[in-house]
């Protein structure tokens, strides 16, 4: 592992590369479209370029002077007080003012496709510009030094949690119990958000989120756990067998283990992000699982990290990403092994100036929780 190369990438770095790619286009201005959705596999460039994480759809509008004027919900009035946006819109019908605000000129948009259709709708009747949405977010694929602390943070978080989630599973507990109270225990360390996934099973087809189903002796417990600090998400994916691992699961484990270190390997700037997919997938074909090491028993081998920017996307071979410095990402080669079942583990990693950082202070390895 690196720890090389620091990311010193700022929020005013990436507005101002935004504002170059508005000269690079020949725009007068980009208007950025939020809809108030704030996930760990979502854009929202509104929360991307200034922070502001909405209750319900806002607009951002940055001009070619640097200039940002905001459109929101007059509701939304205590939450933007200290933005420092050039001028506030806050309006009590949002979709009556959009003409005002868009203005005319050549115009950039980001965000129309994952809009509500009225405020896509009402977009389009005053405004026919070209949406940018690849442009913005190539131009803002690095993680700037306040996300990659708030990731890191976020990483401590998660796995406090999951120490937590050893220490605090029993059988005979429901499945969403635990989940809640880990959810609650992350959730006092200072995540301000958290997606969880947790399920168990003696053989499982994938990772699910949690039952009423009580935990049992002999059963392996699936965990994604992605909380979220100021809004930067991150993920940590761990598997443990409840009373003791059966000697298969103890056998075929570290084959995933391997494989998701050799993916990792392979992250460093200007690599293709597939070729890290790609990777995990050689080595647990030559191991004999090439039959399961693509659909349907798998998809993707990780993803970026929201909400803001879910760049570089996908860990899957079709992406042809290259990686840059700052890019921060889930590398997490979950698998079905027929004879194991589905198995879990992954980490966010962080591709530095020569290489990279895995985030997490320890990394995956099965679990044993006696559970009683």
């Amino acid at each position: 592992m690196s720890e090389d190369g620091a990311v010193t990438l700022t929020r005013k770095d990436r507005l101002n590369s935004v504002i170059e790619l508005i000269a690079e286009l020949k725009l007068d201005r980009l208007v950025l479209i939020g809809n108030g959705h704030h996930m760990i596999d979502l854009d929202n460039p509104v929360a991307h370029l200034v922070g502001y994480r909405s209750v319900g759809p806002a607009l951002i509008a940055l001009e070619r002077t640097g200039e940002i004027r905001l459109l929101a919900s007059a509701d939304e009035e205590d939450a933007v007080a200290g933005l420092g946006f050039s001028s506030r819109t806050l309006s009590r019908h949002l979709l009556n003012d959009l003409g005002a605000f868009i203005g005319s000129g050549k115009i950039g948009l980001v965000g129309l496709q994952d809009a509500a259709l009225p405020l896509a709708r009402a977009v389009q009747s005053v405004v026919e510009g070209p949406q940018v949405d690849r442009a913005f977010y190539d131009a803002t694929a690095a993680k700037t030094v306040e996300e990659l602390a708030a990731a890191r943070r976020a990483t401590f978080i998660a796995e406090q949690g999951y120490a937590y989630l050893l220490d605090y599973v029993r059988m005979g507990m429901r499945e969403c119990d635990l989940a809640i109270e880990v959810n609650l225990y992350m959730r006092s360390l200072g995540a301000n958000d958290s997606f969880l996934m947790l399920n168990c099973g003696p053989r499982q087809d994938a990772v699910m989120p949690s039952s009423e189903r009580r935990i049992e002796k002999g059963d392996l417990l699936l965990c994604e756990l992605s909380p979220s600090v100021e809004g930067q998400f991150t993920q940590i994916c761990r598997t443990v067998a409840i009373g003791a691992a059966q000697p298969i699961v103890e056998e075929k484990y570290p084959l995933l283990v391997a494989a998701m270190h050799e993916g990792i390997s392979r992250v460093k700037p200007g690599a293709r992000l597939g070729d890290v997919c790609a990777a995990i997938d050689d080595n647990l074909s030559e191991r004999g699982y090439a039959q399961y090491s693509r659909p349907p028993f798998i998809r993707r081998r990780g993803h970026g990290l929201g909400c803001g920017s879910t760049a570089p996307g996908d860990v899957s071979v079709d992406n042809d990403t290259l990686l840059q410095r700052g890019m921060l990402f889930m590398v997490h080669p979950n698998q079905f092994l027929p004879e194991t079942g589905y198995m879990m583990c992954g980490e966010p990693v962080v591709c530095t100036q020569s290489g990279f950082e895995i985030l997490s202070q320890k990394t995956s390895a099965l679990a044993i929780a006696k559970g009683v």
